[in-house]
């Protein structure tokens, strides 16, 4: 089984599992009480019956999105990869098709960096001496 992770959008978390019978996608509400990315996660495979264990390769969209939650989501990207022993990837869309190509590519213990839409804000500005 394979994951994508798509952390890109505000108010949503996007998990997208190749099952038996394909790509099957899973959104995740953020407007109500915004929770960690793992604990979606963790209901996710919880109710499809699936372990961590499970897993076979991981993706994450890069590239577009908020800066913290592009890095949230590589970190859990590369940290599976990781704990795991499976490829990881980094994709700028959620094409299925280029996912499992990347995958079959990949190898084990080489890890992604975080891309990003734009330049970071961190701190906010400092004044002019």
């Amino acid at each position: 089984m394979k994951l994508l992770i798509d952390n890109s959008l505000e108010d949503q978390v996007v998990f997208c599992l190749s099952i038996s019978d394909g790509w099957k996608k899973f959104v995740f509400s953020q407007t109500v009480r915004p929770k960690p990315l793992l604990v979606f996660l963790e209901a996710l495979l919880s109710k499809q019956k699936k372990h961590l264990t499970d897993l076979s390769g991981v993706a994450v969209v890069i590239g577009r999105g908020r800066f913290t939650a592009t890095r949230i989501a590589v970190t859990v990207a590369n940290t599976l990869a990781y704990a795991l022993a499976i490829p990881v990837v980094g994709v700028t869309e959620a094409d299925f098709k280029l996912v499992d190509k990347k995958l079959k590519q990949a190898k084990i213990g080489v890890y992604i960096s975080a891309k990003y839409s734009g330049e970071a804000n961190i701190g906010g500005t400092s004044p002019k001496v």
